[in-house]
């Protein structure tokens, strides 16, 4: 399983969904955002808190609140057990100096999410196995 590709992707919904440490912090989020990575991106979307879909294909009729793009090889370094400097999360890696994310759209409700929002993405560093 390569980290970013379907397979993977629905590995990852499943232990965010599974991991009840957190239920009452993102019991109330519902939010549909983009996670890009390279030339591959998903729209994630969460009601209550579970992520009810993660998608890599989707019209124009489709909406999201926000996006986060990045490289796929800031990504890789993102979700190391151990990441290096300036890829341990999304802020660090969207610091201007270093510019590896990009946020746009609606970051209020990003913003609002932040705590669901690392915590979810906290859970990609502990999928297995994790191979390029």
């Amino acid at each position: 399983m390569a980290p970013f590709d379907p397979e993977w992707m629905t590995a990852w919904q499943e232990a965010v969904n599974r991991d009840r440490a957190m239920e009452y912090l993102r019991h109330f989020m519902d939010a549909d955002f983009v996670l890009g990575f390279g030339d591959k991106e998903y729209l994630v979307s969460v009601r209550g808190g579970n992520v009810e879909r993660v998608s890599d294909s989707w019209t124009i009729q489709d909406t999201w609140d926000f996006t986060l793009r990045g490289p796929r090889e800031s990504w890789q370094k993102f979700i190391e057990p151990v990441p290096p400097p300036m890829y341990n999360d999304i802020w660090a890696m969207a610091h201007p100096l270093h510019g590896r994310l990009r946020m746009e759209g609606n970051v209020k409700v990003l913003w609002q999410h932040l705590r669901s929002v690392t915590w979810m993405l906290d859970h990609m560093r502990r999928l297995e196995p994790v191979t390029a």
